[in-house]
């Protein structure tokens, strides 16, 4: 009798292990299902929104702003897949989970900070986006890490509407979160000096040439701050500085 109940309970022990085997496969194909819906999705949202860039010397965002009146600017990297609008919310938190459409999205839009000039004639400017994989988003901003690829491409285009502007990458950055110069736009209206100095000293890469014509000849550039995460520590962001002339 013993050794009955013995086979019972092994056999349900192996069923029981069966059934949590299965359905740690089915939960491995659901997240690998869920994950590429996930990118593809931010894929062809990034696709679609390409049909509208802007074009031509003068750009028009009338079409984009039909979308969403929120878009002020369109920014792009040379040497990157970074080729994305801009939007500004009422907070920095409207658009952390919502896409330029205004659905929800786990990608967000990348975002200028809503304390600065939505026209970019302030001398200092932040801009926000998620950090995602397969050069998504502003997933490729690590790439400025390697002073092999910033070297080699430090170029890109900042349009607002009527207004193209090329811009000059001079700095990488890879800072905390709560840096008090970087992620404050007043800093650099306070104690320009200082601010650049700063960025000297923090920075893992930079064009000497173009920090030299910033603090000789400032007042003609503005500065725009990238900033998105890190993979390495959760609170480290990875900061691109590039400059524009106004």
């Amino acid at each position: 009798m013993a050794k009955k109940i013995l086979r019972i309970l092994n056999r349900l022990l192996n069923t029981m292990i069966a059934i949590v085997l299965v359905l740690a496969v089915l939960y491995s194909v659901y997240s690998l299902w869920d994950n590429y819906q996930f990118y593809q999705g931010i894929k062809d949202l990034q696709v679609k929104l390409l049909d509208l860039k802007p074009k031509g010397n003068k750009p028009s965002f009338e079409e984009l702003r039909k979308i969403n009146p929120d878009v002020v600017a369109w920014i792009t990297l040379d040497g990157t897949k970074i080729d994305e609008p801009i939007v500004q919310g009422a907070d920095n938190l409207e658009y952390l989970n919502k896409d330029v459409y205004g659905k929800y999205s786990l990608g967000g839009t990348v975002f200028l900070d809503s304390r600065c000039n939505k026209n970019f004639q302030d001398p200092y400017s932040i801009v926000y986006g998620h950090y995602m994989e397969k050069h998504l988003m502003f997933g490729d901003l690590e790439l400025y890490q390697k002073s092999s690829f910033a070297d080699k491409h430090h170029t890109g285009t900042l349009m607002i509407p009527g207004k193209k502007y090329p811009l000059k990458i001079f700095a990488t950055m890879v800072i905390k979160s709560t840096d008090p110069y970087i992620f404050d736009p007043s800093e650099y209206k306070i104690n320009k000096e200082t601010f650049l100095s700063y960025i000297k000293t923090k920075s893992i890469w930079t064009q000497e040439d173009l920090m030299q014509t910033l603090e000789n000849d400032g007042t003609k550039y503005s500065i725009v701050a990238l900033s998105t995460c890190s993979t390495k520590q959760v609170d480290d962001r990875i900061v691109v500085l590039a400059m524009y002339q106004k």
